[in-house]
């Protein structure tokens, strides 16, 4: 039983031991930018931070070099397990059992990629600078930069299978002498193996958990959130698939929307003409909020996708927008130009001008919308419109125009309204009373507030 204790006392020391020296490597690996999110700026360190160690490598004393190089070494050791580490939070993340963001973590597979690649340039290197300072291998007296960097791809050769030794292939004419020297070599092996097998799983890891996500994301399409942008490219391939039944398509629109993916807005458009799917295709446009593929559909020959894509623009509400929605009433029929003038209404600018300009439409329901739209103006350039239109020739025109008029504390509507008493409509009648009597109780008011 002390032996069993012992043995249990020893695993937990050395697994502490090891926990410990990864989180160091993973603080080590920030000189190398893995703590940066912008994927360009954090490459670019990454390349800037080994450039310099090789630069340092060539250029200065073989010892200042050979501690140079064992920064780099160490700096792409410590790159792999950053993106480890980063990749079993994302996990996480995915099965619930972190609710982080997975798009506010830094992705670092390219920048893994990067860094197991410095190992081409850095193993030559370290074995040039080890045997410079150690004379630990057979160099020929011609040998040239060319023959260490053609040892490294040697080393290469035999992670790989090992085939290189089973052809008895060797590309550098550099020889193995001394023990040290094997070591360093072994070493080297060791470490080019472990990256490869470390990135091969959590590739494979990566593909699993992403896989079955998306197909979470298909009942639960918050799911999406959970996997970040990389569920992207799978949930479009399923947004293509036909035999996808129509709740299952609603939620990868949904998810897509959840993500915000501006890539998705072609199809999404595309499923405007799809009875089922239009409205929540327009819902999914609207949370994307992107103007440039919506402004674009206006110009659709399909009516029901530019129906889609007036309302989208409506609902997002960029200024930019209005512009464009007004130069497309000329373009189409009342239908779309009730929806554009009700578009126009929702963008929070000055949309009076183009609502006046509707206000002589020749379709009602524009110039209702249009009425709608300039509910809270009370300038004098309305109220004169309004008195023009009370005798319109359509009673519903007349009926909105009498029930406008009575938010202009003037005068000069008082006419106008006591001869709507007498109009053909009972409704417009009725509320052209209404509004006389309303007019007349704020005449009271102010006369009664006066008096005191």
């Amino acid at each position: 039983m002390p032996f069993l204790y012992g043995g249990f006392v020893f695993r937990r020391v050395v697994l502490k031991l090891l926990q410990r020296l990864d989180a160091a490597l993973v603080r080590f690996s920030r000189v190398f930018g893995t703590s940066i999110n912008r994927p360009i700026l954090q490459q670019f360190t990454l390349i800037f931070a080994f450039g310099v160690i090789q630069f340092i490598a060539f250029s200065a004393d073989s010892r200042i070099a050979f501690v140079a190089l064992w920064i780099g070494y160490i700096g792409v050791i410590s790159v792999g397990r950053a993106w480890v580490n980063n990749e079993k939070l994302r996990t996480s993340i995915a099965r619930k059992l972190s609710d982080s963001d997975p798009d506010e973590l830094p992705d670092l597979r390219i920048s893994a990629l990067l860094s197991a690649l410095q190992l081409l340039i850095l193993i030559p290197l370290l074995l040039r600078t080890s045997d410079s300072l150690f004379h630990l291998y057979k160099v020929p007296e011609d040998a040239s930069m060319v023959d260490w960097l053609l040892l490294g791809v040697d080393l290469l050769f035999k992670s790989i299978l090992d085939w290189s030794e089973v052809y008895g292939i060797q590309l550098s004419s550099i020889k193995l002498d001394s023990l040290n020297g094997r070591h360093l070599i072994m070493l080297l092996l060791l470490t080019i193996d472990f990256i490869l097998i470390q990135g091969l799983l959590r590739l494979f890891e990566i593909r699993r958990t992403i896989n079955e996500g998306v197909a979470a994301a298909i009942r639960d399409p918050e799911m999406a959130y959970r996997l970040g942008q990389r569920a992207v490219p799978r949930l479009l391939q399923l947004l293509d698939k036909s035999d996808l039944q129509t709740a299952e398509r609603i939620h990868v629109v949904e998810a897509l929307a959840v993500l915000k993916v501006r890539r998705a807005s072609s199809a999404l458009i595309r499923l405007f003409e799809d009875d089922e799917m239009h409205t929540t295709a327009v819902a999914a446009m609207v949370n994307i909020g992107w103007n440039a593929p919506l402004l674009a559909s206006l110009k659709n020959e399909s009516e029901i996708v530019k129906r889609g894509a007036i309302i989208a623009l409506g609902r997002i509400g960029s200024p930019e927008a209005t512009l464009y929605l007004a130069k497309e009433m000329a373009n189409n029929n009342s239908e779309l130009r009730e929806k554009i003038i009700r578009a126009i209404t929702r963008i929070e600018i000055n949309s009076t001008p183009y609502l006046m300009r509707a206000l002589g439409d020749e379709s009602v329901p524009v110039r209702l919308a249009a009425m709608q739209g300039l509910a809270m103006d009370t300038s004098e350039e309305l109220m004169q419109i309004l008195v023009e239109m009370i005798s319109d020739s359509e009673p519903d025109i007349r009926l909105a125009v009498v029930d406008a008029l009575q938010r202009f504390s003037d005068g000069r509507v008082v006419g106008p309204l006591a001869a709507a008493l007498d109009d053909t409509d009972e409704r417009v009648s009725r509320q052209a009373q209404r509004s006389l009597n309303h007019l007349e109780s704020v005449v009271s008011s102010r006369g009664g507030s006066s008096d005191q």
